[in-house]
């Protein structure tokens, strides 16, 4: 025999291309949609956003940044202003739109007052950053002004840091400590508007004309008087608090042991000479500096935010970029960013809308699909359905969170006890007669019954005198360990409850002692102050009730118009499946939003003739506060209910 003949035979099995396949599913967002979105956001604030901040600068600069006599068409050929311009911008600008960009979120702040608005915000670290921001960027742009001039300059502006003194070298220049202090002041109330705008949160807007751009001619006037009536607020307000500093902490600053050997070197000589409100009036000069170079520079940042919140919420269409469009932007409808699904939402609706032969294409390949498990209809009926769920139910709640359920930790089931024989634990046989004098002996002794019952009497007759208005004089005298609870608890009494009592005494005195010295106009101006600022507003508690409802009425629109279109362009009829979830979606979404609509009407009640006859001004001015209000809430309501 051969030696092949005793190898083991190998077999191998046949494949079979009867095998199931499993389809695969629809790309996550992360992987096909929002690297695209991305994309086309990186390019709008390269050449939209920063081309445009950086042409704004130059034209101001080279307007209102001269400090001689030299003419604009001069600073416009001279390369210094180009140089000045572009540094300018990215030192004060750029930074500003980088922190934008950074912190920019989609869940609106949840606040009903500015009071609310103002501490939500102070608790975000967020805002301290952005603080720092503004600050840097100021004291740079500030860095930058000082450079441009020469130390001959400077002096003849009298803007140098120490004043010329031989005694007192390190004396500050009170005219440019005047002159920073102004600008940073200036930027930490520029961070507050953004704030009361609740600046920070993404603005879903719709397409616009170029009328509407932060650089037509229009919107350029409003701009410049706005921020000039802003400047000029706010200068004159630090300038108040400036002249109040000056007048009251200063002296007190000076006064403290440690902290007026640190600082008495540099601003002694402040506290020496007469201090009025008007002072800052005689340095006319100053102020307009002041002012012009604060213009400048909040003008700078308020067209680079306006060129933010136009260009950045504008649609983009993305899919027809891919292979297959309809699975790059379903995909995009999956991402838990709602500024993404804002994007993909849109372009759905378009193409639902989309009355042309490419339109009816594509909608007809996205109901037909078959090769994803689950289909693409699936997929976009089932997120959208799911959204508006979640809203809704945010809508029942009014905007609360939602609670978590409690936790109760399940009862241990007692163990039986096993089946015994009980046993008998005293005495089986009787007792002894004790004589009479044994049994007078046990009745006295210490430990008897008799003596226990004495003890029990006496500690409750003790326990009622102590919680008795008796004199010391007439109570016995209690023992050391019933005294000793009552002077621990007396120790045990917290330090802080005793200062944050005694802090809301001071602050309860100086209030009483303010109110009682003001004048009477200022008694009212701070409680009108007060009123606005922690009174709620019902077009903001109907905001918070509807914090999605862009997106809710994009995601109407696109569900409406895709069913309308289902029924000529939907072959195996996938659609007709999801009607009605989608009906029931709607009409409850539309049940819950009339009611509530009816809830904020009857707030307001119009003024009735008796009220117009007397002509009480409080009275007329709340119901026509009332009435602003709620028209302003039903604004917001008509959002969802009119795609409804």
């Amino acid at each position: 025999m051969s030696a092949g003949m005793g190898e083991t035979m190998r077999t191998r099995a046949i494949t079979s291309t009867l095998t199931a396949r499993l389809s695969p599913t629809v790309p996550s967002a992360s992987q096909t949609y929002e690297p695209l979105v991305r994309s086309a956001l990186r390019q709008r604030l390269i050449h939209n956003i920063f081309a445009f901040s950086v042409a704004f600068t130059l034209v101001v600069g080279i307007l209102l940044g001269g400090e001689d006599e030299t003419s604009a068409f001069a600073r416009l050929l001279s390369p210094g202003t180009w140089t000045m311009a572009c540094l300018k911008w990215f030192v004060g600008v750029l930074p500003v739109m980088a922190m934008r960009k950074i912190y920019l979120t989609s869940a609106a702040t949840p606040a009903t007052s500015p009071a609310k608005m103002l501490t939500n915000a102070i608790a975000k670290p967020s805002t301290r950053r952005c603080l720092a921001v503004y600050m840097s960027c100021t004291l740079m742009l500030i860095t930058l002004y000082m450079s441009s001039f020469t130390s001959e300059e400077r002096e003849n502006l009298h803007l140098n840091i120490f004043v010329k003194s031989r005694k007192h070298p390190y004396y500050l220049n009170g005219r440019l400590l005047f002159l920073v202090l102004a600008q940073l002041s200036l930027a930490a109330s520029f961070l507050l508007r953004n704030i009361m705008l609740d600046r920070f949160v993404f603005r879903w807007t719709k397409s616009f004309n170029s009328s509407e751009l932060p650089y037509s001619p229009s919107n350029l006037l409003k701009l410049l008087l706005k921020m000039a009536l802003f400047t000029s607020f706010s200068l004159m307000v630090y300038s108040v608090v400036f002249g109040l500093s000056r007048m009251l902490a200063l002296p007190l600053l000076l006064k403290l042991p440690v902290v007026s050997s640190i600082v008495r070197p540099f601003v002694a000589h402040f506290a020496k000479g007469t201090w009025t409100l008007t002072l800052p009036v005689l340095h006319w000069s100053l102020l307009v500096r002041s002012f012009m170079m604060g213009l400048v520079t909040v003008m700078s940042w308020e067209f680079a935010e306006s060129l933010f919140d136009a260009y950045v919420p504008q649609p983009i269409k993305v899919g027809a970029l891919t292979a297959d469009p309809n699975v790059t932007v379903v995909s995009g409808i999956t991402t838990q960013d709602t500024v993404f699904a804002h994007f993909a939402y849109s372009e759905l609706a378009e193409l639902a809308s989309d009355e042309s032969s490419a339109g009816s294409t594509r909608r007809t390949a996205l109901f037909g699909d078959q090769k994803y498990s689950p289909t693409l209809w699936n997929v976009l009926a089932r997120q959208s359905l799911l959204r508006l769920g979640q809203d809704y139910q945010t809508f029942l709640r009014r905007g609360a969170p939602i609670t978590p359920p409690v936790a109760v930790a399940p009862a241990i089931p007692k163990p039986k006890d096993p089946p015994s024989t009980p046993l008998i634990r005293k005495a089986i046989f009787k007792a002894p007669r004790q004589s009479p004098l044994a049994s007078m002996l046990d009745s006295v002794s210490s430990d008897s019954e008799l003596s226990k019952a004495a003890t029990a009497v006496a500690g409750e007759m003790e326990e009622r005198a102590s919680q008795m208005h008796i004199p010391e004089l007439f109570r016995s005298v209690a023992p050391s360990s019933v005294a000793a609870p009552a002077a621990n608890a007396v120790l045990a009494k917290p330090t802080s409850s005793i200062i944050s009592s005694f802090i809301a005494q001071v602050e309860s005195h100086s209030r009483d002692l303010f109110v009682g010295r003001c004048p009477a106009w200022l008694k009212e101006s701070a409680i009108t102050w007060n009123e606005w600022f922690y009174r709620e507003r019902l077009n903001k508690v109907v905001e918070v009730c509807l914090p999605n409802r862009e997106l809710d009425a994009l995601i109407i629109e696109a569900l409406s118009r895709f069913v309308c279109a289902s029924l000529s362009e939907d072959r195996y009829g996938v659609v007709q499946r999801d009607i009605p979830r989608i009906l029931e979606a709607f009409v409850s979404f539309l049940s819950a939003i009339e009611e509530y609509q009816i809830e904020v009407n009857a707030k307001y009640t119009p003024p009735t003739p008796d009220e117009l006859s007397q002509g009480d001004t409080k009275i007329l001015e709340e119901k026509e506060m009332m009435r602003l209000e709620v028209a302003r809430a039903g604004d917001v309501l008509v959002v969802v209910s009119d795609g409804l």
